[in-house]
């Protein structure tokens, strides 16, 4: 279901970027903790991220993909994937996260961003290439959380056109932000995205098509990295 007026003067960037922000994996999940281990729930946070990565990296329309995180594991298995990383020094949450990376993207000049979590292992390909479509004629994107009032992916362009401010209930602030700045976004609801991994309910919800990507995020899973683009992004 789409809901947006398209504005007449725009034209979809040719220089698209990615941008996931992605917390520390030890500190990931806590509200699994009743379900999950420790281990069981940095795993988890990995093989879900991998998941996003892979289908980003096989995304028509995109020119590349940031990755702002602090941890490691996550920088090394971004640069396999063939994504750039920029250190989240100050791990400030979230929000500070994707300002920092949506900061980098509109320094260098690229022409759009869009935030995708690291949590939403029901994203596929089609629903990334909906989400590139649709700026063709809008130059805001949004896609609603299925549940808590949120936002799993904004998509603006420019890429500081807008403030991010992810959260429960951010999706009528992210809302009021776009119209704030005279562009009235485009709606997209899309069942992959929208639902990301919070809370046990979250686990029990989930389609048996997406049992993968959960099993590889069993503790000690064989996991081969991709090999590297030939060819390196530049930022």
């Amino acid at each position: 279901m789409n809901s947006h007026v398209p504005a007449s003067d725009f034209r979809p960037p040719a220089d698209l970027w990615a941008l996931v922000p992605v917390k520390r994996f030890a500190l990931a999940k806590r509200r699994l903790a009743p379900q999950l281990a420790p281990p069981e729930r940095a795993a988890l946070a990995k093989a879900m991220l991998r998941h996003v990565l892979g289908v980003l990296a096989g995304c028509r329309g995109l020119a590349g993909i940031l990755i702002v995180t602090s941890d490691p594991e996550a920088m090394a298995l971004a640069r396999a994937f063939g994504a750039h990383v920029l250190p989240d020094a100050m791990e400030s949450g979230t929000n500070a996260a994707v300002r920092a990376g949506m900061a980098a993207l509109d320094r260098a000049g690229k022409g759009g961003v869009i935030v995708v979590p690291g949590d939403v292992p029901g994203i596929t390909r089609a629903e990334m290439d909906a989400v590139v479509d649709a700026l063709a004629s809008a130059p805001v994107v949004l896609v609603p959380a299925t549940r808590d009032g949120g936002t799993n992916l904004l998509a603006a362009c420019p890429p500081a056109l807008m403030a991010p401010s992810f959260g429960p209930s951010s999706f009528a602030r992210h809302l009021e932000s776009a119209r704030a700045a005279g562009r009235e976004p485009c709606v997209l609801h899309l069942p992959g995205i929208g639902r990301d991994i919070d809370v046990s309910a979250d686990l029990a919800a989930l389609p048996a098509a997406l049992s993968p990507v959960l099993l590889r995020a069993r503790p000690g899973a064989a996991l081969p990295l991709p090999s590297p683009l030939e060819e390196p992004l530049s930022l």
